[in-house]
C-alpha cells in the first residue's frame, strides 16, 4: 500500500502541463531591456532563424493554433494589451542546440530596435532531437521596425 501512494505521489510530481512553462524559471524582466520574456519552448517555431512582430490579438493567435496543433493540452495564450504592448517572437530556427538562442538586449537607432542574440553555442555534443525553439516576448508598443542583428 505505501509502494502504491508514494509511486502515485511521484507521477503526479512528474506530470506537468503544458501551463507550467508559461511561469518558469526562464521568466525574466532586464531593467535597460524594454523586453520581458513570457514563454520560451523548444517545439513550435519556424524552420528557419526570423524575428515576429505581433500587434493584434487575431495574429496572436493564429500563431498559438500553429504552435498548439500538437499539443494536448496546448500552450495557454498570454493576455497582452495591445493598446500598449506588443509581442516579438524570435524563433531559432532547425536546430539541435539546447539550450536555444535568446534575445540578449535591444539597441535603438533612429526608427529601428535592433535585436542583439545570445550566442548558445557550445562545443558539447549536440542533442539527437530536432527542435525549432522560440522565444515571446512582451514590450512596450513601438513603430520602429524590429530586427535582428547582423553580427550575432
Amino acid at each position: 500500500m505505501k509502494t502504491l501512494i508514494l509511486g502515485l505521489l511521484i507521477l503526479t510530481g512528474t506530470c506537468g502541463s503544458q501551463k507550467d512553462k508559461v511561469k518558469d524559471e526562464n521568466y525574466q524582466e532586464l531593467d535597460d531591456n524594454p523586453l520581458t520574456l513570457i514563454i520560451s519552448d523548444n517545439y513550435g517555431g519556424t524552420e528557419t532563424e526570423q524575428v515576429l512582430v505581433i500587434r493584434d490579438n487575431k495574429t496572436l493567435k493564429s500563431f498559438f493554433s500553429k504552435v498548439n496543433m500538437t499539443r494536448k493540452p496546448g500552450l495557454q495564450i498570454p493576455e497582452i494589451d495591445f493598446n500598449t504592448e506588443m509581442v516579438v517572437i524570435y524563433c531559432n530556427g532547425k536546430t539541435s542546440d539546447t539550450p536555444a538562442s535568446r534575445i540578449r538586449g535591444v539597441r535603438e537607432e533612429d526608427n529601428q530596435m535592433i535585436l542583439d542574440i545570445e550566442n548558445t553555442k557550445d562545443n558539447k555534443s549536440p542533442s539527437t532531437a530536432v527542435l525549432m525553439p522560440f522565444n515571446l516576448y512582451k514590450m512596450p508598443l513601438t513603430e520602429k521596425e524590429i530586427i535582428l542583428s547582423d553580427n550575432k
